[in-house]
C-alpha cells in the first residue's frame, strides 16, 4: 500500500481515473513495493517513484479501460452480493430446516399413527391424578384440576388438522409454571460462592448452558424449593428482545444448585418423564407454537419484550399418544443429527 504525502501534476494526455486504477493495480504495487526501503515503515523515495514507468495507451483507450474496469467492478459487487445472499441462506437454513421437521412433527406427520397405541385419553387420566394429588397438597388450586380440551376446528386453526387419536389441551393443563428467584443486585455475587443463578442468555433454542459470567446468591434469599432447576423443566424467558422470544430449553437432570432468576419461567409437566419432557419441548419449540408466542407478546420500555403468565398458560398444544410421543422424539433427534453433521 502506499501511503505518504505527495502530489503530481497530471499530463493532457492523462486520464485522471486510468492513473488512479492503474497505481492501484498489482503490477505497480508491486514494482513500488521492490523499490521500497525501511523496515517498520517501508517507504519509496521521490527519486525511484519518478523512474517507475507506466503504460500509457492512448486518451481513447484508456476511456475504454476505464470503462470496462468500471463494469466489471460492478458485476464484482453484484457478485458480492449474491454471495453474502448464500452465505446467510447457508448459514440459516439448519435452522429452518428444524423449524420445518418440528412443524411437521407437531401435525402428526413426522410419524405414522398406529390404532394399537394406548389412548392419550390413558396420558390425560395420569395428568388429573397428579393434579389431583398436588391439590390435596395445597399446591394447585381446585379450578386449576380441570383439562380443557379444545375440538376439532374449535380454537387449534394453529395446528390444522391433526390426527384424530390426538388432543389439543391448553398449556396450563399440562403444565405447572412459575418465575423463577426475585433478588436485589446488591445481594448478588461472581465468585463462585452459594447458588448460581441462570438467566435468559443461559437459554439457546432446546438447550441452555451454564455461564463464566453467571450471578450467585447465598442460599439465605432463596425462600422456594420451586426456583431450582428439576430434572424434565422447560424454561424460557420471560422477558427478551424480539429475535430471541420462543427459546425454550430443558432440563436435563436436577440441578441443586443452580435457580432460575426472576425473568424466566419455568414449566414443569405434571406427568414428568424423558419422553413427555422432549416431546413437548419439541412442541413448544415448533414454528406453530411460536406464532401463538408472538401473538401475545408485549413490548416493555424500548427493545424488550415480555410474556404474560396468564395468557401464556392459555395458549394450545397437540399432545399425542405416549407410545406416538416416544416415536416422534426418537425421530426428530436423529434428523436433528443428520443436519448437524451435514452442516457442521
Amino acid at each position: 500500500m502506499i501511503a505518504s504525502t505527495a502530489f503530481i501534476v497530471l499530463d493532457t494526455l492523462l486520464n485522471e481515473t486510468y492513473l488512479k486504477y492503474y497505481l492501484l493495480s498489482d503490477n505497480f504495487i508491486n514494482r513500488v513495493n521492490n523499490k521500497s526501503t525501511g523496515t517498520s515503515y517501508p517507504a519509496i523515495n521521490d527519486y525511484n517513484f519518478n523512474l517507475l514507468l507506466i503504460a500509457l495507451p492512448p486518451l481513447s483507450e484508456q476511456q475504454r479501460i476505464i470503462e470496462a474496469i468500471e463494469s466489471a467492478l460492478e458485476k464484482v459487487d453484484e457478485y458480492a452480493e449474491s454471495y453474502n445472499r448464500l452465505e446467510q441462506l447457508d448459514k440459516e437454513f439448519p435452522d429452518k430446516l428444524k423449524k420445518s421437521i418440528l412443524q411437521y412433527a407437531m401435525q402428526g406427520k413426522l410419524v405414522e399413527q398406529d390404532p394399537n397405541d394406548e389412548s392419550v385419553e390413558v396420558l390425560l387420566e395420569k395428568i388429573r391424578a397428579e393434579k389431583q394429588k398436588l391439590f390435596e397438597e395445597g399446591k394447585i388450586k381446585k379450578k386449576d384440576l380441570d383439562i380443557s380440551i379444545v375440538s376439532q376446528g374449535d380454537d387449534n386453526s394453529y395446528y390444522g388438522n391433526i390426527p384424530m387419536n390426538w388432543v389439543v389441551i391448553k398449556i396450563k393443563d399440562i403444565f405447572s409454571m412459575n418465575t423463577g428467584l426475585s433478588y436485589k443486585k446488591g445481594d448478588l455475587s461472581i465468585n463462585n460462592k452459594g447458588v448460581r443463578i441462570i438467566r435468559g442468555g443461559n437459554i439457546k433454542p432446546l438447550e441452555f448452558s451454564l455461564l463464566d459470567n453467571d450471578y450467585y446468591i447465598d442460599t439465605q434469599f432463596i425462600s422456594s424449593e420451586q426456583v431450582y432447576l428439576k430434572h424434565n423443566q422447560l424454561i424460557t424467558p420471560v422477558s427478551t428482545s424480539l429475535e430471541h422470544i420462543g427459546k425454550f430449553a430443558r432440563i436435563d437432570k436436577d440441578y441443586d444448585g443452580v435457580v432460575a432468576g426472576g425473568f424466566i419461567f419455568q414449566l414443569t409437566p405434571f406427568e414428568s418423564s424423558e419422553i413427555i419432557s422432549k416431546f413437548l419441548l419439541f412442541n413448544l419449540s415448533s414454528p406453530l407454537f411460536y406464532k401463538q408466542l408472538k401473538a401475545i407478546t408485549k413490548l416493555s420500555g424500548q427493545a424488550l419484550y415480555n410474556i404474560p403468565k396468564t395468557t401464556l398458560s392459555e395458549l394450545l398444544i397437540p399432545l399425542a399418544p405416549f407410545e406416538e410421543q416416544e416415536l416422534i422424539t426418537q425421530k426428530v433427534e436423529k434428523l436433528f443429527e443428520k443436519v448437524n453433521q451435514l452442516w457442521k
